[in-house]
């Protein structure tokens, strides 16, 4: 009977163990990013767009497929640079709607979430979304460049003074970038993607005054 007591314990104690293992596993474990899961580059390339002949590249982040550049279509939108090349154009918001090519769609603010969230969340989705490069630092030694770990490059666009509602029109580049939502404002505002050159994380959030953003396409 002692033995049989004792092996009973031993039994008892050691399935103990093990639910609690695995129970505080799935409690507290903390999240880590893992690009070769979330974004593995053997599921990037590049694609066409049939009406202007415009390659794009794209990579697919989580369950999404998101164009890795900004929107270059002429559709009587306007260069966000001198050629267009890297930051694409700059659309107005009807424009916008309509400029994604067949098979693709400008994002709502849900949409945006996602990619986030499949990045660890809006608090560092900056940081692994920006490219490694063109970002300015406000100050010297504070944050700018990202770590692009799944190949989303996203660059700054110039913005001036006039759009931003301040005296001067002086165009300034390298510290702030806002990409279109289809998700609707209230009155005058819009709604808008928000990333910045200081900030690890990104916003999803309406702005007054401004109309002219950059646009990234998301796949049907």
């Amino acid at each position: 009977m002692k033995y049989q007591k004792r092996f009973f314990f031993l039994c008892l104690m050691a399935f103990a163990s093990i639910f609690y293992a695995c129970s505080d596993d799935g409690s507290s474990a903390e999240y880590v990013f893992d690009a070769s899961v979330v974004c593995p580059e053997n599921m990037r390339g590049t694609f066409t767009d049939a009406r202007d002949g415009q390659v794009y590249k794209y990579t697919t982040i989580g369950n999404q497929v998101w164009m890795a550049e900004n929107l270059r279509f002429d559709d009587g939108s306007w260069c966000a640079e001198d050629t267009c090349s890297s930051k694409g154009r700059i659309y107005e918001f009807e424009n916008a709607l309509n400029a994604c090519p067949t098979g693709w769609h400008l994002p709502s603010g849900d949409e945006w979430n996602e990619l986030f969230n499949s990045v660890g969340g809006a608090d560092s989705a900056g940081m692994r979304l920006k490219a490694t490069a063109g970002w300015t630092p406000l100050n010297p030694g504070q944050l700018s460049n990202g770590t692009d770990d799944c190949g989303f490059a996203l660059l700054p666009i110039p913005v001036s003074n006039k759009v931003t509602n301040s005296v001067g029109g002086e165009k300034h580049d390298g510290y702030i970038t806002y990409l279109w939502t289809t998700s609707p404002g209230i009155n005058d505002y819009i709604v808008g993607v928000l990333f910045e050159t200081q900030n690890v994380y990104v916003q999803v959030a309406s702005y007054y005054g401004w109309n002219h953003l950059s646009a990234r396409c998301v796949k049907d």
